[in-house]
């Protein structure tokens, strides 16, 4: 098992982020920024593992629909500030009920592609919001979901890659270790899928991510530009994001 993961009985993909390394040559710092899946089914034992961690903010990517159906399930007591910036990207409502005995892992992978090549258009003001909350004063450790913790995180977890320095090569390295735990999509998808279908859907791909970049290229002039354009990070605010984060 990779050394980040972080081992949850009622969750599938969460790891801890640090270690990654920015091409500054700091890396970040190790029990600051969590990823994860669906908190809804955390059990007594998980518990103590957020209490160890000592998790202080979640942001939540789930529309809200996602939110009232499976609330997230977290320690009584525990002072953590849950952030509901959720959304469904455009085109998902239209996925899931498409799905039958006749669909085909091309088509999955069509349409989330198409979901990661609208992420840096569609969704800009809602990752700006997870930045406002991970810079909120005593903000971290923090830790970001949805529900697969793949997509809508992986997409929010490469933007906060890419303010720290990382390469766009390692920030596709650890994006595709959620292929390493997936969650379990059966309870959403209708009875008969073929399993190379729903295998498309839980895992990820780097084509995937490689399109939301590529999106970024050809609509704004660089990195720089997008996250002081669309996500609202000054120059400053990057730095005070890195000097909080680095080490």
């Amino acid at each position: 098992m990779n050394p980040r993961i972080v081992a949850l009985q009622g969750a599938s993909n969460c790891r801890d982020l640090g270690d990654i390394r920015s091409t500054d040559g700091r890396c970040l710092r190790r029990g600051l920024l969590y990823r994860s899946d669906s908190l809804a089914e955390l059990t007594e034992a998980d518990f103590e593992q957020l209490e160890t961690i000592g998790l202080r903010t979640i942001c939540d990517l789930r529309h809200e629909s996602e939110r009232v159906r499976r609330p997230n399930r977290l320690p009584a007591g525990m002072q953590i500030r849950q952030h509901a910036i959720g959304f469904f990207p455009r085109g998902a409502k239209n996925l899931i009920p498409s799905l039958g005995p006749h669909s085909d892992e091309m088509a999955v992978h069509s349409a989330l592609t198409g979901y990661y090549r609208n992420f840096p258009l569609d969704h800009a003001s809602d990752y700006a919001r997870m930045f406002q909350a991970l810079l909120e004063p005593d903000a971290l450790p923090a830790l970001i979901h949805c529900t697969s913790g793949k997509d809508r995180t992986g997409f929010g977890i490469a933007l906060i890659l890419m303010v720290l320095g990382v390469s766009r090569k390692d920030i596709v390295a650890d994006y595709l270790l959620s292929n390493l735990a997936p969650r379990d999509l059966r309870f959403m998808v209708p009875k008969g899928v073929p399993d190379a279908a729903l295998s498309a859907l839980m895992k990820v791909r780097a084509d995937y991510l490689e399109a939301s970049f590529a999106a970024i290229d050809e609509h704004w002039s660089d990195e720089q530009a997008f996250l002081r354009e669309a996500i609202g990070l000054s120059d400053s605010m990057i730095k005070q994001f890195r000097d909080l984060m680095l080490v």
